[in-house]
């Protein structure tokens, strides 16, 4: 029973009482000490009056007062009742403060004690004041007491008690409706039924007429009395006169929503929509109306889906629109049964129940253009419709991703087309342009997807859709993969650029940043759009220790690249270069594109005849990337430039450092060519000479092999070298015996080098040498210069015989010296007319000279060579004769070749050797060239 007395009406009305108890007792208006100024003025002390400062000061002064009073005291009965009163008080607040404490720590006894209490007062006053004015309320407070006490019995006797004895009290309908409560809840529902109805037929019911009334209802229910249940529920339900349920509070619409349940339940009993029907047109036939017709089907609907009677509650709701047809929530009841299909998980059913209601109440249909449309009912129908469309929108969609059939793919277009028809202000919030453009790409209807994807993306330039956003990246990639036409490809291409560069700026930390921008990189490039290349590759932030990054600025550099940007692409590659852990591959790769761009900066400068800048670049390759061949082409480059600047001993620099760092490269051959320019042109005979020297055994043209030694040679010996210079002479002589001037020319430079370091062996060897190759050429090769040649070097080795000649004296053995003598002139005369035979001047006069020197020297030789000691006088007259006639012979030679030396004077050649082959001839002859005239006659005679 503690439920009935814990009701403020109860509780309040009781408090009351007591207060109304104690004012009674009031009998005189006089002014004078009563027991209600207890409660107000307490002792006097020094003429002043002291409030108490507690109830517990009160408590005790009533309990005092009853102490001394006597039961014929008219006061006691009031002071009983009021002492009640404050301890079931102090009762109250110990049990608030029990339910305050968390830790329970409140001691029960005391709260018990005090209730105890007040019923022990409460008691004694009935008891010893049966009759007392006022005992309808002590016998409530004491009811109250019992029930917080938990003695439901003495609870129950208390009420019974007060309704049996006090049936006009003001506590009568409360304590009925209490008793009616309680054989309810003890399931005597007929006897409850009575007693609610008793409270409904009182005249003064103000405050349980409706609690009353809808209990009946219960009663009535729980024996089965539907209808007369249902009348109950709705009388209580007009009783109340409730707005539309929209317009309703919390409190109020809880309530609308228990008594429509009731009233649901009621019908779902009797068995469902049809005795619902029923019902409802009777009560028009009786001239009745239900403004709130519709919820009762709702609520009826309702218990049927709770009790999983789908089809049940679906058909409740039909029922309502075929009977009310021109009720306003006739869209509002086909939308309940959508809901309960697609709740209950009827796809199907959901997805038939909507097409038919989309065709009749879309937003844009005739129904809603009717005089007199429910405003609220058209709101509510135009925003459920939008989510259940995006539900069978959503529906058909996933059906399609498992069957792929056109039948699930055109339902899932189609509905999500009806969405963007009526509700496109909504299509971000819903995100309909994603699902839309997820439908279609999963179709490969992908410029339209991209279409949808863009409008969910993007306002403007600002993206608001971060993953739709991400798919017009995806999907503009994929279209400018698959197109053919090279303008498409543009297109999408401009358009993956554009998407890719908004995303990065706005999403710069995002985990998808780097890889839309490496692949939005790499196909800008491949089509050949290096500027946009580069301002993509820009946007990202600086992470070295990523893969991605680190193709993006490959890309970059390599853009810069292709449109001649070659200082931006070095700075680039030296940027990738500092990368940690750079593989190998991509290592060798950026270094030699790194030494391309520095290349290629030289390549311009030159172009622009800035030669200084164009060798600097060229040359500084080797600085960065020695191992590259394009180090190695640059500095060759720098190399020609120099050299064609004559920059020489800067070239010379370049091709030692060229020489240090590429020595088997394929220009080395060339490389040496140019330095032996250079040297050349710094005067750096030797060392041009070294050069030329190594160039003859590596150069492939025989003509530079035969040129470069021999001007090794004539270098060397420039500079007195003439160890080395015979080396290079010699290895020309042995290698290169064509054309033949310059054979014999090598061979001649032979003697004289040989000559100066006197190595007469060699000076021989050379010139014997010079002898033979002479005699097998032909005349078709010989040269003014060969002649000479061969001419000097005879006239040379004649010399030497003719010493070897003059040398040999005729003495004994004479017949031995005599044969030396004859052999060594013998080879000096064939000698000097080889030296004459070529009629060179130069030696022809000496030659012919010394051929009668040696004739005239024989003859007087022979003359005054030692006479054998063993004859007589007469002997040796006769061996004189025969000297004689054997040494004129030679002296007639003698004269005849001094006589062809004169021969030259016609050519006006009269030179040391001419003169003395004229002075010989005037001592030989003198007869003949004594004589002026006659000399000048005989030169006239040669003439």
């Amino acid at each position: 029973m503690s439920n009935f007395f814990t009701n403020s009406v109860f509780r309040n009305a009781l408090i009351f009482a007591v207060i109304l108890l104690v004012t009674a007792c009031q009998s005189s208006p006089v002014k004078r000490a009563t027991l209600a100024d207890i409660d107000t003025t307490g002792i006097i002390k020094s003429g002043k009056s002291v409030i108490p400062k507690s109830s517990d000061d009160i408590r005790k002064a009533y309990a005092n007062y009853l102490k001394h009073a006597s039961k014929q005291d008219d006061s006691r009965v009031v002071a009983l009742n009021r002492l009640a009163e404050l301890e079931f008080e102090l009762s109250e607040q110990l049990l608030n403060k029990k339910k305050g404490d968390t830790f329970e720590s409140l001691d029960d006894q005391l709260y018990n004690a005090k209730l105890d209490r007040t019923i022990d007062l409460l008691r004694t006053s009935l008891q010893d004041y049966p009759n007392a004015k006022n005992n309808d309320r002590t016998l409530y407070q004491l009811a109250k007491a019992y029930d917080q006490r938990g003695f439901n019995q003495e609870t129950h006797s208390t009420i019974e008690q007060l309704v049996k004895q006090f049936p006009k009290s003001k506590y009568y309908i409360e304590s009925q409706f209490r008793l009616a409560e309680d054989a309810f809840s003890s399931r005597q529902y007929t006897l409850a039924e009575d007693k609610y109805t008793e409270i409904i037929g009182s005249k003064k019911n103000n405050v349980f007429y409706e609690k009353a009334l809808y209990k009946r209802g219960w009663s009535r229910f729980k024996q089965e009395y539907y209808l007369e249940a249902v009348d109950d529920f709705l009388q209580v339900v007009n009783y109340n006169q409730f707005d539309q349920y929209s317009k309703l509070d919390k409190n109020a619409q809880n309530l609308f929503n228990e008594y429509f349940r009731a009233i649901g339940l009621s019908f779902a009993y009797l068995g469902g929509a049809e005795p619902l029907n029923e019902y409802f047109e009777q009560l028009a036939r009786d001239g009745q109306s239900f403004r709130h017709l519709y919820y009762t089907y709702v609520h009826v609907s309702d218990i049927f889906v709770k009790q999983g009677r789908y089809n049940d509650a679906v058909n409740t709701l039909k029922y309502f629109t075929q009977y009310n047809p021109s009720s306003s929530r006739v869209p509002e009841a086909l939308l309940k049964a959508i809901s309960i299909w697609k709740t209950s998980g009827f796809g199907s059913k959901m997805s038939s129940a909507l097409e038919s209601f989309y065709a009749q109440y879309h937003p844009a249909s005739q129904y809603w253009r009717k005089d007199g449309t429910d405003l609220e009912v058209a709101k509510l129908v135009k925003d459920t419709l939008r989510t259940y469309i995006l539900t069978v929108a959503a529906n058909y969609h996933k059906q399609f991703q498992l069957t792929k059939s056109n039948g699930d793919f055109n339902n899932a277009r189609r509905w999500y087309s009806n969405y963007l028809q009526h509700y496109s202000s909504y299509s971000h919030k819903d995100n309909i342009h994603y699902l839309f453009g997820t439908l279609l790409s999963e179709n490969k209807n992908y410029p339209e997807a991209l279409k949808h994807f863009e409008l969910s993306a993007y306002d403007s330039d600002i993206i608001i859709n971060k993953d739709a956003a991400y798919e017009t990246i995806t999907l503009a990639s994929q279209l400018s993969q698959l197109s053919q036409n090279k303008q498409s490809v543009s297109t999408w291409l401009n358009k993956l650029i554009h998407f890719s560069t908004l995303y990065s700026q706005q999403y710069p930390g995002d985990k998808r940043t780097l890889k839309v921008i490496a692949h939005a990189s790499e196909l800008a490039y491949e089509n050949e759009m290096y500027d946009k290349t580069i301002v993509l590759s820009e946007l990202i932030e600086h992470d070295s220790e990523s893969d991605l990054f680190l193709d993006i600025n490959t890309i970059k550099a390599h853009s810069y690249f292709k449109i001649g940007q070659y200082p931006a692409a070095e700075n680039t590659y030296l940027d990738i270069l500092k990368t940690s852990d750079l593989k190998p591959k991509a290592k060798a790769s950026s270094l030699e594109a790194l030494a391309l761009s520095i290349y290629y900066q030289g390549k311009n400068a030159n172009e622009k005849n800035n030669y200084a800048e164009a060798i600097q670049h060229y040359a500084r390759i080797v600085e960065l990337v020695p191992q590259s061949e394009t180090a190695a082409t640059g500095l060759y480059d720098a190399i020609a430039l120099a050299i064609k600047n004559e920059l020489w001993t800067e070239s010379i620099s370049y091709i030692q450092q060229f020489r240090k760092l590429y020595p088997k490269h394929k220009h080395s051959v060339d490389i040496a060519k140019k330095l032996s320019v250079a040297y050349l042109n710094t005067k750096q005979s030797i060392a041009a000479a070294k050069e030329l020297e190594k160039l003859s055994t590596r150069e492939k043209s025989k003509e530079y092999q035969m040129a470069a030694l021999f001007k090794a040679g004539e270098l060397y010996q420039s500079k007195q070298d003439y160890q080395s210079a015979i080396r290079s002479y010699e290895k020309y002589a042995k290698t290169f015996t064509r054309p033949f001037p310059r054979y014999m020319e090598s061979m001649y430079k032979l003697v004289e080098l040989n000559s100066l370091r006197k190595n007469t062996k060699q000076v021989d060897r050379w010139r014997n040498k010079i002898m033979r190759v002479d005699k097998k050429a032909r005349s078709s090769q010989k040269t003014d210069r060969t002649k000479l040649i061969a001419s000097t070097t005879a006239l040379e080795l004649a010399r030497k015989n003719n010493a070897l000649f003059e040398k040999t004296r005729l003495v004994h053995p004479l017949k031995k010296n005599l044969k030396r003598k004859k052999r060594a002139m013998q080879r000096a005369v064939n000698l000097y007319a080889r030296a004459s035979a070529d009629g060179i001047a130069e030696t022809a006069t000496e030659a012919t000279h010394a051929i009668a020197e040696i004739y005239y020297n024989f003859s007087r030789a022979l003359l005054e060579s030692e006479r054998p000691k063993n004859l007589n006088k007469d002997e040796l007259e006769q061996y004189q004769i025969l000297l004689e006639d054997q040494a004129f012979p030679f002296e007639e030679k003698a004269i005849e070749f001094y006589e062809v030396n004169l021969v030259h004077v016609k050519d006006d050649i009269y030179d040391q050797w001419v003169s003395e082959s004229y002075s010989q001839l005037k001592k030989l002859f003198p007869v003949r060239y004594q004589r002026k005239p006659k000399l000048e006659g005989f030169i006239n005679v040669l003439h």
